[in-house]
């Protein structure tokens, strides 16, 4: 049986290893849990859903929400959104997809049903390539022989990592916008006549209570995403200047004398997909010419959860496809 090494356990790369048939497939992962940017901050009694934030009840990937019902990784809820608060737009009654105990609980479900070995807390920093079979180099460690590289991670690192077997001349760059996070809990609730919505401020542009979602801790807590154009323009902010101004800013909004009692912030480089490889060349990944190395993502279909799911069940078809043919 042919052995592939997939890099990464995000959903992009837990899609591929779910659609592909049954074979010796070993996961490598730089973090110590399962899901790369559906991550779950967890800080006492308190929980922050800081990565993306739900996956829409309608996003059109067929199949998708009855295997993670089958497995019991999500809940559906019902909350009140607001599309532009700043704008006083109506507030209407939205049903969203979430992770049953936090939206990690999505990745970490999808990664126990499938059985597959994973190498955690390895940071794949090389690949090298000997008599068509591929090794994975990580610190001082070196594993394989593999037959087939899968690399699940943002594009700049995949292009890093494969630069040397495969030629990205005609490749298009893939951009993405940074976001700074703001996770905050405040010791009282604010009023917000919402559970979510878009631009309560210029430099605000999404926020989501995270109460309704989690339902076990008693201060109001929030997860805060700031404008990509705001991230940009403050970068190098310090986290302590950031998570202070956030706090002012919702209070001002909401017109609170609540206080924090909790603040944490972290800037995500490889946030939003601003244009994908789809978009651009009608390409759905990255492969070498011998059809061994593949890179691949949520930036070859777009921004969102279902995008990422979306990438991996693409690729696994060709791949199932090409080795039908071969």
């Amino acid at each position: 049986m042919k052995k592939i090494a997939v890099i990464g356990t995000g959903l992009s790369a837990l899609s591929l290893a779910y659609h592909l048939p049954a074979l010796d497939i070993t996961f490598f992962e730089k973090s110590w849990r399962p899901g790369g940017r559906i991550s779950t901050r967890k800080h006492e009694q308190y929980a922050f859903d800081h990565g993306a934030h739900y996956l829409k009840l309608d996003h059109g990937v067929i199949g998708l929400n009855e295997f993670l019902k089958k497995i019991d990784a999500i809940k559906i809820l019902k909350g009140q959104f607001c599309s532009n608060i700043s704008q006083n737009s109506p507030i209407e009654d939205k049903e969203v997809i979430v992770g049953k105990d936090g939206n990690e609980t999505i990745p970490i479900k999808i990664h126990k049903s499938l059985h597959y070995p994973t190498h955690f807390s390895k940071q794949i920093t090389n690949i090298e390539s000997h008599n068509n079979e591929y090794f994975l180099i990580a610190a001082d460690e070196k594993f394989g022989p593999y037959d087939y590289v899968f690399c699940s991670m943002p594009y700049e690192q995949s292009k890093k990592l494969l630069d040397q077997f495969i030629d990205y001349s005609d490749i298009p760059e893939i951009e993405f916008d940074s976001i700074w996070t703001v996770m905050i809990a405040f010791n009282k609730r604010l009023g917000a006549p919402f559970q979510f919505g878009y631009h309560l401020t210029p430099e605000i542009s999404f926020l989501m209570n995270q109460n309704f979602k989690h339902e076990f801790f008693n201060e109001e807590c929030w997860v805060v995403n700031m404008r990509a154009d705001w991230t940009k323009e403050y970068y190098n902010i310090e986290n302590y200047v950031l998570e202070d101004y956030v706090v002012n800013q919702m209070k001002k909004s909401f017109q609170s004398k609540a206080d924090a009692v909790f603040k944490k912030s972290h800037r995500w480089r490889y946030s939003y997909t601003k244009k994908s490889l789809r978009d651009q060349n009608s390409k759905r990944f990255i492969e070498s010419i011998d059809q061994r190395l593949y890179a691949f993502g949520d930036w070859c279909e777009g921004p969102s959860m279902q995008d990422a799911w979306l990438s991996g069940k693409k690729l696994a078809q060709h791949f199932s496809e090409m080795r039908l043919k071969n």
